[in-house]
């Protein structure tokens, strides 16, 4: 599989949507949204995890970025995060949420915590096998979730063969 390849793809192309300079990452995974976001002029990223098994190589190559407080990495679930309503500018979940226990209940967290944009991306089960190890069947229960949620309020939603995005 090459996800991390893809990854970067499809962070290049929804990079344009981002606003602000507080954004949120959910789901650092292997810092492909990180590396990306800290090559713009983005005062604050904070990346959340509840895994956080990437955290320590994640450190070892930013850790300007952190000691100066310009990245902050957590252990936190999507579904309960500890920010404050409207803490950050954009909030970012790429290809993160089919890792969510509860996707409405992430999404419904996700919206609390951002003050203006919201950007979410995930892969469509055409994508299994190929850039990840999910079933085509796990992948269409959250991007049904998702797409539901995003035409019920006020998301725009495009997508691809291998991956789709919805944004407000």
């Amino acid at each position: 599989m090459n996800e991390g390849s893809k990854l970067e793809e499809i962070v290049q192309k929804v990079m344009h949507l981002v606003e602000g300079n507080s954004i949120l990452d959910v789901g650092t995974g292997f810092g492909t949204v990180i590396s990306q976001l800290l090559k713009r002029n983005v005062n604050s990223v904070t990346s959340i995890d509840p895994e956080a098994w990437s955290f320590e190589q994640i450190k070892n190559v930013y850790s300007e970025e952190i000691s100066t407080g310009r990245l902050k990495l957590l252990q936190a679930r999507a579904e309960e995060m500890p920010f404050d309503d409207n803490s950050f500018d954009t909030t970012m979940a790429i290809c993160s949420l089919h890792h969510v226990k509860n996707t409405l209940e992430g999404i419904r967290e996700i919206e609390r915590v951002t003050s203006d944009r919201l950007i979410i991306t995930d892969w469509n089960p055409s994508s299994s096998g190929i850039y990840n190890p999910h079933t085509p069947e796990d992948l269409l229960a959250v991007k049904e979730v998702i797409f539901q949620h995003a035409s019920k309020n006020g998301y725009s939603f495009s997508e691809t063969e291998m991956w789709y995005f919805a944004w407000r």
